[in-house]
């Protein structure tokens, strides 16, 4: 158990990094998740688990000073667990909303860390001392960043895994099989989220084509999405060839 904790805190703390690679996108759900299952040994389980987590929270993002929840964090714990204990999706699905809200409090808790090492920084700055500052620079964004997730991640399976395996096998199958239903519906909740905020009279036709063609029409996703394309392309290209012109004719004052 050791070693496989150390593995998820390498990853729930790496993913976080992602600013130090060029932004590549580690901490989405969907990379995390799956990260995390092929480095413990099931890639299926962790894309699956991710795949739900990146539609659960797809419409959550941060604004200006507000926080939102953390689904990569979520989605690498999750993972963790449900392969660990052998569990499967359902059950790591089900604990994704608590522990996306405690990622989302210990960033909070990172930049306290992180503004520290800042103002350490800063005053080295001032006394001319550059090699202490990027000292400072370096030292705050390991331990302000990637120890503190590190810890979450390992301090979570290492003491979670066990515990949580011992409860799950104690849960009747009808509850696991409620869990799994729940887990399904988690996508529908992102979607609605997502659409609260850009649905309007002109998207509105375009979603209800996209569930007829699915729902009714039995196609697959990259066929609505091909269709989708091309719908968009035919738009585009009647646009530029039919510019819009201006129908209001510009007169004189004195015409009269």
């Amino acid at each position: 158990m050791l070693v496989q904790a150390l593995l998820a805190g390498l990853v729930v703390g790496l993913s976080k990094m992602e600013y130090f690679f060029g932004y590549s996108m580690f901490n989405r759900p969907i990379v995390e998740g799956a990260i995390m299952g092929l480095v413990l040994g099931d890639p299926v389980t962790g894309t699956i688990i991710g795949a739900t987590l990146e539609i659960v929270f797809l419409g959550s993002f941060p604004v200006g000073a507000a926080v939102s929840p953390d689904g990569g964090t979520a989605a690498g714990v999750s993972t963790a667990f449900a392969i660990l204990t052998g569990a499967g999706a359902a059950v790591g699905t089900a604990f994704a909303v608590p522990l996306a809200l405690l990622g989302g409090f210990a960033f909070v808790l990172c930049k306290f860390i992180n503004n520290a090492f800042a103002e350490a920084m800063k005053a080295q700055l001032a006394k001319d001392n550059d090699k202490a500052a990027r000292a400072l620079f370096w030292a705050g964004s390991w331990v302000g960043t990637f120890g503190l997730y590190f810890l979450i991640g390992f301090l979570s399976v290492f003491f979670g895994s066990t515990a949580l395996e011992s409860a799950v096998s104690a849960i009747p199958t009808d509850v696991i099989n409620g869990l799994a239903s729940g887990g399904n519906l988690l996508p529908a909740v992102g979607f609605a989220l997502l659409l609260s905020m850009i649905m309007d009279r002109k998207l509105a036709p375009w979603f209800f084509i996209g569930f007829i063609l699915a729902a009714y029409l039995q196609l697959p996703v990259i066929a609505v999405t091909a269709l989708a394309t091309a719908g968009v392309v035919l738009i585009l290209v009647s646009r530029n060839e039919n510019p819009a012109t201006s129908t209001a004719d510009e007169g004189d004052d004195n015409e009269f």
